[in-house]
């Protein structure tokens, strides 16, 4: 797929904008708080009816409008689809080909995307709980069934952590009886999954850190379950062992929620070990092989979405970078030009204070 165009209206810090893109590499430059970020964010809005951001509908209103709206035309297979979203103070409106679409995930059906900004970098600095977001976001990307079911877990989580610091109500022990069945059930599934798709994203992105490195660094993704299982019974006799200590801190202590996933370079974990510019290695070849896996998988080319990454990289990984996604749509904001010097400067554009150029 990719995006042809898209119209911006009330949208963040941008009055009016009107946007085309080139199938191949868009490059929009400017300053820190003239609206690279949203420009971006207003292209994930797009496909997802939702921002990266993870804040209310009506924050992306511009400050002093009542309203926003959003309109896009991307081709998916061989045809083109007109997206118009509209947003106010309590409603939001999704339309595709004047066709009204109730919920947001029949939108995400049409676009593949891969984001990346510098907070993606917390990934591997950060606890696990990101690691573990990481996987299920890439997992949703090729299985968005994935994504119900990990809902559903999530929300048997919080319905059996509440039961167990109420543990005088009647019918205690049966009401916790039929949580693990059902938790096991989802957690399992879950697990599976996880180990499935890690061990594929592991060996994609092992594959470009070797080429980046030149045969130097071995770049793992280890999925670390906390429990590991053979069947969905094999899961709930080990998830149950946990029962005792489950009520005395009246919390959930085994499951899927626990999992790790570890991200070492050479064998040592780069969280720890790694420089500033292995960890930017990993995390970029990470999303790389995300990208693989989407086209191999689903048999579609992602719009890849970068936000500022080029002024963190160095030539040699910012060049390395950008041969591996040649036939990919990829928009890509930057405060300069460095180590975009193998770019058509076509390709650029400028951005100041909400308003889009075509030269300085």
């Amino acid at each position: 797929m990719w995006i042809k165009n898209i119209s911006l209206d009330s949208f963040r810090n941008y009055d009016k904008a009107d946007v085309e893109f080139s199938k191949d590499i868009n490059i929009f430059i400017g300053d820190n708080a003239q609206g690279k970020t949203n420009l971006l964010e207003s292209l994930y809005y797009l496909a997802n009816a939702t921002s990266f951001k993870k804040i209310r509908d009506k924050d992306i209103i511009s400050f002093d409008k009542e309203r926003m709206s959003l309109e896009g035309i991307i081709r998916k297979d061989k045809y083109f689809k007109h997206v118009y979203i509209n947003v106010d103070q309590n409603n939001k409106n999704i339309y595709v080909n004047e066709v009204k679409y109730e919920r947001n995930k029949d939108l995400k059906a049409l676009f593949s995307l891969v984001l990346f900004t510098p907070e993606d970098l917390l990934i591997i600095k950060e606890g696990p709980n990101l690691r573990r977001d990481l996987i299920d976001d890439i997992i949703i990307s090729v299985d968005f069934s994935y994504k119900q079911i990990k809902k559903q877990y999530d929300k048997l989580i919080f319905q059996r952590n509440k039961l167990l610091k109420n543990q005088k109500s009647p019918y205690f022990e049966d009401q916790v009886g039929a949580f693990d069945k059902n938790l096991c059930r989802f957690g399992y599934r879950i697990y599976k999954k996880r180990a499935k798709i890690t061990e594929l994203i592991g060996r994609f992105a092992n594959e470009y850190h070797d080429l980046l490195s030149e045969g130097k660094e071995d770049l793992k993704i280890n999925y670390r379950p906390d429990i590991m299982a053979t069947s969905q019974e094999d899961y709930y006799q080990k998830f149950i062992k946990s029962y005792d200590l489950d009520k005395k801190y009246q919390t959930t202590k085994a499951g899927i929620h626990k999992d790790e996933i570890e991200i070492t370079i050479n064998d040592k974990l780069i969280k720890n070990f790694g420089s500033q510019g292995q960890q930017r290695s990993a995390i970029l070849n990470i999303k790389l092989a995300q990208v693989r896996l989407i086209r191999e998988v689903t048999g579609d080319k992602s719009v890849i979405l970068f936000d500022d990454v080029f002024s963190e990289l160095d030539e040699k990984r910012s060049h390395f970078l950008l041969e591996n996604l040649e036939g990919y749509q990829t928009i890509i904001t930057a405060t300069n030009t460095k180590s975009l010097d193998m770019v058509d400067k076509s390709s650029l554009r400028y951005i100041n204070n909400g308003k889009i150029y075509q030269n300085l």
